[in-house]
């Protein structure tokens, strides 16, 4: 049988040394005999040093080709021509200029690819290890999926990921019925919400959202985030940044039908997964909302608050969904009426307080300080025109 190579997919504007830092990456991973290709596209800007680059990278593995943009595209409108080459090529693997790849990249996609090509409900596979909440400003850890090396999750992944002709396709005929105003879907995220419309991932987070599809992430991350300067980011973090897979390792995927570790757009476990788990909540409706980000106005949530509940459970076990899988009774979560929860509470000083302590360790008055300066500089860049 005849092992079909994805093609790799480098997006690129005006970052040369974001760029040389990726593609040197790159050429020390390990590839497959046959025609590993690679396209590397360019959208128009006022440096020729990235397309000089790219013209200049050395690509032993298979071939290569650079695609030099004339007109400025934009991200939105690059990123979409970009994934609009999977009908030329079939599986890609797309990689912004700003990340860097384990060496074991390419294997993970091509087997991730072949083992998830026929699956319904996966509209994309990512590179990158989620372990931050973005909705909820605090970190993410996924809980245990067996002998799986993945997870599944109700957000588009942007920083290095696979797309299928078919995983294309069924995006782009949704977005061209659907349009790029997603104010009527429901479900997504306020911060993604608020994203500019310059944004492609926005769309794609709306379009897997509303027809109930998922990513597969990996626990161990093939990809890492520079988080270099950018159309979207004022100065460089290391935020993003987490560690890569550096040993090669026997893969092993998990169907989605099967899996316990699923979440949904605000990071929050599955009801479903909680039920299997928890004989206690089998019988009952509810919303999971422990990072406390979604607008329940009704019907049964599970949240943090210190008022007793249908069910109460103690807020000591990390991730926070483990206290209640394992039936550890105490106080700090609780399955409620949503109408008993003081919504302005989750977000009052002192839940904010009594969040971060259980995240992290409480810092230094100096670094309150200069993260405060940090923040307002970043504010002030922001405004600028």
């Amino acid at each position: 049988m005849t092992v079909n190579l994805p093609t790799v997919v480098v997006i690129g504007y005006n970052r040369p040394k974001s760029l040389g830092r990726l593609l040197r990456s790159l050429s020390k991973a390990h590839y497959p005999a046959g025609n590993v290709r690679l396209v590397i596209s360019l959208d128009k800007s006022d440096t020729l040093e990235p397309l000089q680059a790219a013209r200049d990278f050395d690509w032993p593995y298979g071939e290569k080709r650079v695609i030099a943009r004339e007109q400025r595209m934009g991200l939105r409108q690059h990123v979409l021509s970009c994934g609009d080459l999977t009908e030329e090529y079939g599986d890609i693997v797309v990689l912004e200029d700003d990340l860097f790849v384990s060496p074991h990249f390419y294997e993970y996609s091509v087997r991730a690819a072949a083992f998830y090509a026929d699956e319904p409900k996966v509209a994309g596979i990512s590179l990158y290890s989620q372990q931050f909440n973005q909705t909820a400003n605090l970190p993410f850890t996924p809980i245990d999926n067996g002998d799986s090396h993945v997870h599944f999750m109700q957000l588009a992944a942007s920083w290095g990921q696979i797309w299928s002709r078919r995983n294309w396709q069924g995006f782009r005929t949704w977005l061209q019925e659907q349009g790029t105003d997603v104010s009527a879907i429901e479900g997504i995220p306020g911060d993604i919400r608020s994203w500019p419309e310059s944004s492609w991932l926005k769309l794609h987070n709306a379009y897997i959202i509303s027809q109930d599809l998922y990513f597969v992430y990996p626990y161990r991350s093939l990809t890492t985030n520079f988080g270099d300067p950018g159309q979207h980011f004022y100065v460089a973090s290391s935020r993003f940044q987490v560690a890569i897979q550096q040993q090669r390792i026997d893969y092993r995927f998990a169907r989605l039908q099967e899996s316990l570790a699923v979440y949904d757009a605000f990071c929050e476990l599955s009801p479903a997964s909680i039920k299997r788990l928890n004989g206690k909540l089998a019988h009952l409706d509810f919303t999971v909302n422990l990072y406390g980000c979604k607008d329940c106005r009704n019907g049964l949530q599970l949240t943090r608050t210190t008022k007793p509940g249908l069910h109460s459970f103690s807020l000591s076990m990390k991730p926070m969904e483990l206290s209640v899988l394992h039936d550890v009774e105490g106080e700090g979560i609780a399955l409620i009426e949503a109408a008993q929860v003081d919504e302005a509470s989750l977000s009052a000083p002192r839940t904010q307080y009594d969040t971060y302590r259980f995240f992290y360790k409480f810092p230094s008055l100096p670094v309150i300080c200069f993260g405060f300066l940090e923040r307002l500089q970043l504010m002030l860049k922001g405004a600028k025109p």
